[in-house]
């Protein structure tokens, strides 16, 4: 379906999203980008975002038939990603975001049975160790102050071990996330060096998001 907002509106609003440098900010910006997120995100013919349907599929390849799996959405946003893990089976679903309008939307999707409105970083989450079986983490590392690589130790603190944690961003927030020391493939791989996970899949997406490929990883935690 066509989206009848301008297309310079929708750029701009992603540029700023890119733009806000603290996470009080960003709660702020998404609280009022809230309302038409999807449409300028996920439905526009412009920008639409591949990344929930790549997050889908790749919890669904490292979970196969385990259909009651306990999932956590992180930076859920307004659910995307709960509605392409509900389309593959998957109906054991919490979400977490830090903007409560978000999580608003999120919930009238139907699809989670927990919304957790928290920071994703270095602060202890409100969640037990060893609580689920995979962490889907989408689009939400990009080259600004919404998540960066630190949060990782705790999200392998509350996924079991054997259990899963995968995200995925395009290919050119990789390298600038790189570049900001933001996603830093030294902090991956020191998490590998440690013993804490492994690296089962990484795979390149042609077209992701605004004509950028994506990059999608997924450790298993030991």
């Amino acid at each position: 379906m066509a989206n009848p907002r301008d297309e310079q509106q929708v750029k701009t609003n992603i540029e700023n999203a890119y733009k806000v440098s603290t996470p009080e900010e960003c709660v702020k910006y998404y609280t009022k980008w809230a309302d038409s997120y999807e449409q300028d995100i996920i439905q526009h013919p412009t920008f639409a975002d591949q990344g929930p349907k790549v997050g889908g599929d790749a919890v669904a390849r490292v979970l196969g038939t385990r259909k009651d799996a306990l999932i956590l959405d992180c930076a859920a946003g307004t659910g995307m990603v709960g509605l392409e893990l509900q389309k593959r089976g998957f109906h054991n679903l919490h979400a977490l975001d830090s903007c409560p309008a978000m999580l608003e939307m999120a919930a009238k999707k139907n699809v989670y049975s927990k919304l957790i409105c928290d920071f994703l970083g270095t602060n202890r989450l409100d969640i037990a160790n060893d609580t689920y079986d995979c962490a889907c983490m989408v689009g939400a590392i990009v080259p600004c102050c919404h998540v960066k690589d630190d949060c990782f130790e705790e999200l392998i603190r509350i996924v079991k071990p054997g259990g899963y944690i995968h995200f995925n961003m395009s290919e050119e927030s990789l390298e600038d996330c790189e570049r900001m020391e933001i996603l830093r493939e030294s902090t991956l791989k020191r998490h590998c060096d440690n013993g804490h996970w492994k690296l089962v899949e990484k795979r390149i997406t042609p077209d992701y998001f605004r004509g950028e490929r994506g990059v999608s990883q997924t450790f298993q935690v030991l």
